[in-house]
């Protein structure tokens, strides 16, 4: 089983919110690559379709039914971690 596989496996057994939780990961470890960061536009477009299409073989959002109403949810305050009030 390759790596990927074993990603998407894993990723497939958590709640939607922890796969967000792991998209938005995902997002911050790309950020943070000199790669990413220092890439030229076209490059970094690439790079965005290629995630979304890899997003899509993986039915990452094939559980929401209105996306209207899971973003009101998602955008819904909440308490960070490691903050109070």
């Amino acid at each position: 089983m390759t790596l990927v596989e074993q990603i998407q496996k894993q990723l497939r057994t958590l709640p939607p919110d922890k796969q967000d939780e792991v998209l938005d990961f995902i997002a911050f470890l790309r950020n943070r690559s000199p790669v990413s960061a220092t890439a030229p536009n076209s490059e970094r477009g690439k790079q965005i379709k290629a995630s979304f299409q890899q997003l899509a073989k993986m039915k990452t959002f094939s559980e929401i039914t209105d996306p209207t109403k899971w973003q009101r949810e998602t955008r819904r305050d909440r308490p960070l971690p490691g903050r109070t009030g």
